[in-house]
């Protein structure tokens, strides 16, 4: 399932409890300089649909 991260399809997102600001993105991704480690992310939409999910990164050398 895909959902939208865009700004006007969240209410939130966050990132480690942390809340991001939504942009015109509609997926996440992270910078080759993002720290590797295991980050919890929250989304809840503006149909309120609340989403949580876990990545563990490991970034590319």
């Amino acid at each position: 399932m895909r959902i939208s991260l865009a700004t006007g399809a969240v209410v939130y997102i966050r990132k480690n409890g942390i809340n991001k600001t939504p942009d015109d993105q509609e997926t996440l991704w992270f910078a080759a300089t993002n720290p590797a480690g295991q980050y919890e992310f929250e989304v809840l939409t503006t149909s309120g649909k609340l989403y949580t999910a876990i990545l563990n990164w490991v970034p590319t050398p």
